[in-house]
């Protein structure tokens, strides 16, 4: 029991360096700073329960995504720093990936921007 709390400890102390090494990226940083502008919205307008869930949902995949994206750029500048096409295909990707959420989530904004008025 003991060493199964201790695995529990270190993935937790992990995750927290995982966290720091991501607050030093600016990208990560920049959508952190959304999200106080986000819950602001989110709290002070009459948006429903239903909608606020999605959006906060959103971001949260917002941020898991970013880093995702964040660890294989650092990945891929590991493997190399020349210019290589697949790396840089396998960078786009995963750029796109963080792209396609933040469309989502700015659907889901403007929908309910739009229902306010």
């Amino acid at each position: 029991m003991l060493k199964f709390l201790k695995k529990i400890n270190n993935n937790f102390l992990n995750s927290l360096n995982g966290i720091k090494e991501a607050l030093k990226e600016h990208s990560f940083i920049s959508e952190i700073y959304f999200g106080f502008f986000l819950f602001v919205y989110l709290f002070n307008f009459n948006i429903s329960l239903n909608y606020k869930l999605v959006i906060i949902f959103a971001y949260i995949i917002l941020l898991v995504t970013e880093i995702i994206n964040t660890s294989i750029e650092k990945i891929c500048n590991k493997i190399t720093t020349k210019k290589d096409n697949e790396i840089r295909i396998i960078k786009d990707l995963a750029s796109a990936a963080v792209f396609i959420v933040l469309l989502f989530l700015i659907t889901i904004l403007s929908i309910t921007i739009y229902q306010l008025f």
